[in-house]
């Protein structure tokens, strides 16, 4: 009886230990959650660092990925900065938001599908919580167009259309 014991207790400790192994490891998909074919519609910038270590606009996008990490809100430090705009498709404005785990001076380009520089600024240093801008796009011509940001330490590119 007392050997039985010891046993349902070893195993006990054996589970917790892998449910805590397991809420911080690497891999914490939530199979429950995961919707690869799921677009979020929620358009708040509030970013996330999801279980792979990329940062996530918000938990609605980071859930509908791989899960989300429950212990680090906010920008992955392996990202340095993130950046998201609303909408993709963009008619006549596009709404930047930009967040860092530093001040950094960073640069905006909106370049054509061609590669052609369309739009350029350069932001000094990154205030917190995070940086926001509307532009005003209406110049553009419909197409393919690419917003890069860069800092000393790392560059992002992301895609729109213009419609």
């Amino acid at each position: 009886m007392i050997v039985k014991l010891k046993n349902i207790a070893v195993f006990i400790l054996l589970l917790l230990a892998s449910e805590v192994q397991a809420q911080f490891g690497q891999v914490c998909v939530d199979s429950n959650r995961v919707q690869p074919f799921f677009g979020c519609t929620r358009p708040e910038f509030n970013p996330v660092c999801g279980c792979n270590l990329v940062t996530y606009r918000n938990d609605c996008v980071a859930f509908n990925n791989f899960g989300v990490n429950t212990w680090s809100d906010g920008v992955c430090f392996n990202d340095l900065f993130f950046f998201d705009f609303w909408p993709n498709i963009v008619n006549e404005r596009i709404d930047f938001y930009l967040k860092s785990t530093q001040k950094v001076s960073a640069t905006l380009e909106i370049v054509d599908a061609f590669g052609k520089l369309q739009m350029y600024r350069l932001f000094s240093a990154i205030p917190d919580p995070y940086f926001t801008q509307t532009f005003y796009l209406s110049y553009l011509k419909p197409g393919v167009y690419y917003v890069s940001v860069r800092t000393s330490q790392k560059r992002m590119v992301k895609k729109f259309v213009k419609t």
